[in-house]
């Protein structure tokens, strides 16, 4: 049965390979750095210059996903090919319920307006590590439910934490990203929706050359780890 629900994520990541039209909805973990939108841009303009790369994102100061009222809008106000959905840190825990009705929802207004679904699997808080476990079982959970493919940000996360724990990936209210964070959730994304490694991209955000090599590579094998895992 496993098996079966990353079948369907699989073939559902292949209908939508190398998308141009992006938007990203969501809230501060989206928007922190200059908006992880931004950052997923900069890497495609410097690795893909013919992608048209339109991305743009949607988001509100601590958000819930059934706050946005006005997402069925935003979609149809123009052709999107991914709309990447980013609940709440604590949404999939502690509200379970609201959480996946309006995954849920919004999927299918995404989908009646053309374009496809990808949930956002944030990460956990430092001092709360077994929030990852807890949130990585609720988004492929319901990325199964739905068929939507989901970009695994906090198993990455989780994965610098163990082996690089000075570098720091959240500010001091240990919940929101530094900008290698964000960097590091850009290159997730980078991998999950253009099926590519982002290694050796010539973007940086500022960081430290050797610094972002090892978040890009992070990002890759996470990435391809989640897609093909218990097969």
């Amino acid at each position: 049965m496993r098996f079966a629900l990353l079948s369907i994520l699989l073939l559902s990541a292949s209908a939508i390979a190398a998308p141009e039209r992006v938007l990203f909805v969501g809230n501060s973990f989206t928007y922190y750095n200059n908006s992880l939108h931004n950052h997923y841009r900069a890497l495609v303009r410097a690795s893909l210059p013919d992608n048209r790369n339109r991305v743009r994102s949607m988001t509100i100061s601590g958000g819930k996903l059934y706050e946005h009222a006005g997402l069925e809008a935003m979609v149809n106000s123009e052709q999107w090919d991914i709309v990447i959905l980013q609940g709440h840190s604590l949404g999939p825990i502690d509200g379970a319920e609201p959480f996946r009705e309006a995954a849920k929802k919004h999927s299918k207004a995404i989908r009646q307006a053309g374009a496809e679904p990808m949930l956002y699997m944030t990460w956990a808080y430092t001092d709360r590590p077994e929030m990852t476990a807890q949130l990585d079982a609720a988004y492929t959970s319901l990325g199964a439910e739905i068929n939507a493919e989901v970009a695994p940000a906090g198993l990455a996360f989780e994965r610098v934490t163990e082996e690089r724990p000075e570098l720091a990936l959240r500010t001091e209210d240990q919940r929101h990203p530094t900008l290698a964070g964000t960097y590091l959730a850009a290159c997730v994304f980078y991998a999950a929706l253009q099926d590519r490694t982002p290694e050796d991209i010539d973007y940086d955000a500022g960081l430290d050359d050797e610094v972002a090599a090892y978040l890009q590579g992070v990002a890759w094998d996470v990435v391809q780890a989640y897609g093909t895992r218990d097969e």
